[in-house]
Formats: C-alpha cells, sequence, structure tokens
C-alpha cells in the first residue's frame, strides 16, 4: 500500500530543479506524462522463473488479469555469489525481462534490496555476508563497501529502462521492510534501532547509479518510517505492509 505525498523527486545538488518530470504524484494517485493511473501490480520475480521465453506470456497474462503493474525483486545473494563478480548473462541477463514488459504494457517496480525479504534465504544477502566484520543494514563501512559493486551495477542495469529511458520502470522501492528491530522495549519503540544514515547511504548509491524515478518504500508495520518530511533517509513516497484478510488466511467457501 503507498501513500502519496509530495510530488516531485528533486536533485540534492540543485533542490530547486527535479531529476525528472515524467513521474509525478500528488495526495490521489501516480501520473505517468500527466495521465493519472492506478498502480495496480502483481508480483513476478525473475530469478523465479529462469526462462526468458516464458516471460512475455507471464507479462501478457497479468495484463489481461487487468494489473497495470509488477514489482519485481532481484537476490543480491544469487546475483553476486563471489565478491565483486555480478552476474548478468545467461538466465540472469534482465533486458528480456524489460523488453516483455513493455511488449505487454506493464508498468515495473524495481526492488533490489539489497536486502529483500521475499521468504528467501538469508533475505538475499550473500552467503559471503556472513564472513564480514560489520553489522549488517547499517552505516558500518564493511558492509556499506560490501553492498557497492552490487548496487552500481543493478542500478545502471535498471537506470537504462527507467521511463525517462523509454523503459517501464516508474517506481522503484530502497531496502524492504527496513522497519522494526529486535528487542524494541516497547510496541511504540518498535523501530528504535534504525539508522537514518544508512538509508540516506544506500539512497545516494543509487541515485549515484542515475536512479531517477521515485523512490518508495516498504514499512513492515505503519510506523511512518522514511515518509517524506522525517529527514535524514526519507523518500518520496511512503508505502506500508497491508494484509487486509490477514497474513495467511485463504479464502473459505460456505456453503
Amino acid at each position: 500500500m503507498l501513500l502519496l505525498f509530495t510530488r516531485h523527486v528533486f536533485s540534492a545538488e540543485d533542490p530547486e530543479k527535479p531529476l525528472q518530470d515524467i513521474v509525478t504524484w500528488d495526495e490521489y494517485s501516480i501520473l505517468v506524462r500527466g495521465e493519472r493511473i492506478l498502480f495496480f501490480s502483481g508480483e513476478f520475480h525473475p530469478f523465479r522463473l529462469p526462462s526468458p521465453g516464458l516471460w512475455l506470456d507471464v507479462f501478457q497474462k497479468i495484463r489481461a488479469l487487468g494489473y497495470s503493474g509488477v514489482s519485481f525483486y532481484l537476490m543480491w545473494g544469487l546475483l553476486e555469489g563471489e565478491p565483486g563478480h555480478v552476474r548478468t548473462e545467461g538466465v540472469f541477463a534482465l533486458d528480456g525481462f524489460f523488453n516483455a514488459a513493455s511488449q505487454a504494457g506493464i508498468y515495473l517496480l524495481a526492488r533490489p534490496g539489497p536486502y529483500i525479504n521475499a521468504e528467501v534465504s538469508g533475505g538475499g544477502f550473500p552467503s559471503w555476508v556472513q564472513r564480514i566484520e560489520g553489522s549488517v543494514r547499517t552505516t558500518d563501512p564493511t558492509f556499506l563497501n560490501a553492498t557497492k559493486n552490487y548496487i552500481s551495477t543493478i542500478g545502471e542495469i535498471i537506470s537504462k529502462v527507467q521511463i525517462t529511458n523509454g523503459g517501464p520502470v516508474i517506481l522503484f522501492q530502497l531496502e524492504n521492510e527496513y522497519s522494526i528491530c529486535e528487542g524494541a522495549p516497547s510496541h511504540e519503540e518498535l523501530n528504535f534501532c534504525l539508522e537514518k544514515d544508512y538509508m540516506a547511504a544506500i539512497e545516494q548509491q543509487f541515485r549515484d547509479a542515475e536512479i531517477v524515478v521515485p523512490f518508495v518504500n516498504n514499512d513492515a508495520v505503519a510506523l511512518g518510517d522514511w515518509a517524506p518530511g522525517t529527514g535524514q533517509g526519507a523518500i518520496d513516497i511512503y508505502g506500508f505492509d497491508n494484509y487486509p484478510f490477514g497474513w495467511g488466511n485463504g479464502c473459505m467457501l460456505s456453503i
């Protein structure tokens, strides 16, 4: 679920100059080239269907169901299993994924992490991250340095398929559920350990990779983490996890 606030993504170097003016928003919805859209999104992860020949078929079926968008995770641990080498060839090449989305008329929300959760091992972190000395998801230089190769490589790939360059990517999610902390003293302090500088550092890495579409987040609990106007680390459009029918509840038919 996304909550919409301010209207443009602005340059840090020139706060008066928007980074782009194709994807904008107000308190009602997202607009693409001035046209109001409902970003009604399905979820489709290329690494879970490593068969590029099937991607167009999936996107076409999603579009036929009435969806206007798809959000997709990328898994750092799968792409950079060996430190310093991000795999972007073969089934890990993403050009076909982006082309299929465009051909099917689907907008994309990119969610590359570095942490994704997504019910994958280690939240998507490579196993070698366990061997670094620094704490993960913090400003510890050892961890931030570990993220740089992945973020710069994937950021550059996604930047080339943003709508500003004729591609289907209109939104970009930073991290995932960077929201709650173990050992919180109370429910009101679930986010006591979060580092604003960490979120800001990840944002800057992706901006340096020329990501210019709006940044969104996914707050695991609607605490207002990283909402616009909250200072260091704030994103452009605030979003939070919400399951109207509860988590893990199936549909029931009573006769």
